[in-house]
């Protein structure tokens, strides 16, 4: 059953605990990387339970030659998109071994390229590396030195899997509830939140209809209006507009690097461009700051839409003459 959000309110600080039934517990660890010694201190320094953990060498070496995929896009408007990562070859007795691979994507087949083979060995507590092609669009090389790097880093520290179970213990000791909600919170303005009735009332008829076993879940908490809170969502736009700024001036630097002849496709991302400016000043006067961290990026920004702009109009002109 849903509850009515109108009977919650996320608040700070309360003198009467006997009208809460609790608090509203969120977070995420996203890739948090801690060296021991450091969260060691810090357990000891707050008397945070802590049993010890070790820390596996074997999962800082996946750890490390893990985190190299990526996406990319051939330059000069040629379309070749790519992604390189590694995969797994089969183990032998204590060597570990992976490969790096560069996977071009293709109209029906993609193609494979084996760039290099990178391996530790358990016994002789040593990663290394041989490269087996050259690739003009990546330096393998540099790479898999990157990846040993990470690798002397990730096996003295704590990562976010196993910092995890140890809140995870603490949270037992809480007696705390895990909340059925798979993955989605958001923050809505108040000049919004009159439509999130409207959100809440799509997904419980979508749950009513819904074939699958678990259900869906919808439910949303008043914010206070505090110092407290207008600074953390402030910091949560800070990190959302700046990937969107970031995305659209990748976006723009393509259509002008490609020389697009669509006066539409610019227009629309011209509209895009100034949309999110809005939306940027509507929260400076939800949170009564300025959001300044994000000026340079939206200096960018007006740029590549000046320049669309120009070039929209020239392309119309042109059609029209």
């Amino acid at each position: 059953m849903m509850n009515n959000p109108n009977n919650f309110m996320v608040v700070q600080n309360s003198t009467d605990e006997s009208q809460l039934l609790g608090k509203f517990l969120y977070y995420s660890l996203a890739d948090v990387l801690v060296k021991k010694e450091d969260f060691e201190r810090i357990c000891h320094a707050l008397d945070f339970p802590y049993a010890g953990r070790r820390i596996s060498v074997v999962d800082a070496f996946k750890n490390a030659t893990g985190k190299v995929t990526r996406r990319t896009v051939g330059a000069g408007g040629t379309q070749e998109i790519f992604r390189i990562y590694c995969r797994d070859n089969r183990r032998e007795g204590n060597l570990y071994s992976r490969e790096l691979v560069r996977e071009t994507v293709g109209l029906r087949t993609n193609r494979y390229d084996k760039l290099a083979n990178i391996c530790y060995d358990r016994d002789a507590d040593r990663m290394y590396h041989d490269i087996v092609e050259d690739d003009p669009a990546l330096d393998a090389e540099h790479l898999c030195q990157s990846m040993e790097q990470k690798f002397l880093i990730f096996r003295e520290c704590l990562g976010r899997s196993q910092i995890d179970t140890i809140l995870l213990h603490y949270l037992e000791t809480l007696d705390a509830l895990p909340i059925s909600v798979y993955g989605k919170l958001y923050f809505v303005p108040q000049d919004k939140m009159h439509k999130v009735d409207l959100f809440e009332d799509f997904l419980e008829e979508l749950n009513r209809a819904n074939q699958n076993d678990k259900a869906l879940v919808v439910n949303s908490f008043y914010v206070a209006d505090d110092e407290k809170q207008r600074e953390k969502m402030a910091s949560e736009f800070y990190t959302l507009v700046r990937k969107e700024a970031q995305e659209y001036q990748e976006r723009a630097a393509y259509l002008i690097d490609s020389g697009c002849q669509s006066a539409s496709i610019m227009e629309r991302w011209i509209r895009r461009i100034h949309a999110l400016e809005q939306k940027k000043q509507r929260y400076e006067a939800l949170f009564r700051k300025e959001l300044s961290e994000t000026d340079a990026e939206f200096g960018s920004l007006a740029l590549y839409s000046q320049e669309l702009q120009v070039r929209a109009e020239g392309i119309r002109m042109m059609k029209a003459a």
